[in-house]
């Protein structure tokens, strides 16, 4: 069983070592730049956009008597031209759509690569207590990147399990929807178990992501191993511990309470800087720095080769060692 008391004190005191033993401000803001990228990865950003199309009533002008003369129409001619618009209008609805589609969807594929990059990045300058940028962005490229591609594996998985659950709400609303009545009998049965079904598949992938992101993505970062074996190992804890792992993940939902509240009374002391992109995270960087420690003393408990403090991969000259005990 991890021993939770001691995690804690050691994380606090490697919080007051990384950050205020000595204070320095560029290091502090190059940590909190590597802490912003690696919640790229665990923020979850989601994006909805709506389009809604503008119709065109042109019942008055669609009102008009054959054309018996050469002469001109007006009335003729604003319809046509109308016509033309609202066709016209349907194009551009269509393109604007498809390129604000292809924006956000490149814009999450950038934000998730990010994101595996600055995972490493911020266990670095945790473990090797400094606040490096180029280096570990360079160093850890491989791992980063099996990293990203992992994440769209798991979203892509994700859909497949999920999607067939939305198809069969849907295929079941539809009569519903066609006889203008509430769901009875079987058929409310049959929402609250395709319901619970979703809820229990949603609970599983996301703490199984979230040991992933704890435990697995250091080992990555100690072990040198790419995100598939390191996830394997990840399972393989939970299979061997799995009370430690339900207490660890209690206690993470406890912290992440505290953290929300903490940030709620910051962001009305701080006139709502603290929800700026980036300014949040450096003032909130010792509570990041402090979970990060947590569990990574949490890790190092299983053995020595779970103990990223230990990382035998030297860092370049001039730089700070890392440390083994606070």
């Amino acid at each position: 069983m991890i021993d939770f008391t001691r995690a804690f004190d050691s994380a606090w005191e490697r919080m007051h070592i990384i950050l205020f033993r000595p204070f320095n401000f560029e290091k502090w803001c190059a940590i909190g730049l590597s802490a912003f990228l690696a919640g790229l990865l665990e923020g979850g950003n989601g994006f909805n956009t709506s389009y809604n199309g503008n119709s065109f009533n042109n019942g008055s002008l669609n009102k008009y008597s054959s054309v018996q003369t050469p002469k001109f129409d007006i009335h003729t001619f604003n319809t046509n031209l109308n016509h033309a618009i609202s066709g016209l209008q349907i194009g551009v609805i269509v393109f604007i759509g498809l390129v604000i589609f292809a924006f956000v969807f490149a814009l999450i594929i950038l934000v998730y690569w990010l994101g595996a990059r600055g995972q490493f990045m911020f266990l670095d300058n945790i473990v090797r207590n400094r606040g490096a940028i180029s280096w570990p962005w360079n160093y850890y490229k491989r791992q980063a990147n099996s990293l990203f591609f992992f994440y769209l594996l798991f979203i892509v998985l994700s859909l497949v399990v999920f999607l067939p659950i939305l198809g069969a709400a849907i295929f079941m609303a539809i009569p519903l929807f066609q006889q203008q009545r509430w769901p009875e009998g079987g058929e409310i049965g049959g929402f609250i178990a395709l319901g619970l079904i979703y809820l229990v598949l949603a609970v599983v992938l996301a703490v199984i992501m979230f040991i992933f992101r704890e435990f697995g993505i250091p080992l990555m970062f100690r072990q040198g191993l790419l995100a598939r074996p390191a996830f394997f190992a990840t399972m393989k804890l939970i299979g061997q511990y799995p009370g430690s792992m339900a207490v660890f993940i209690l206690l993470r939902m406890a912290i992440f309470v505290g953290v929300a509240i903490l940030s709620l009374i910051l962001c009305c002391a701080t006139c709502c800087v603290e929800l700026l992109p980036y300014i949040g995270t450096v003032i909130l960087l010792p509570v990041l720095v402090y979970m990060r420690c947590f569990t990574l003393d949490c890790l190092a408990q299983f053995g020595p080769e779970f103990n990223v403090w230990t990382v035998d991969v030297p860092p370049p000259g001039g730089m700070i060692p890392p440390f083994n005990s606070p």
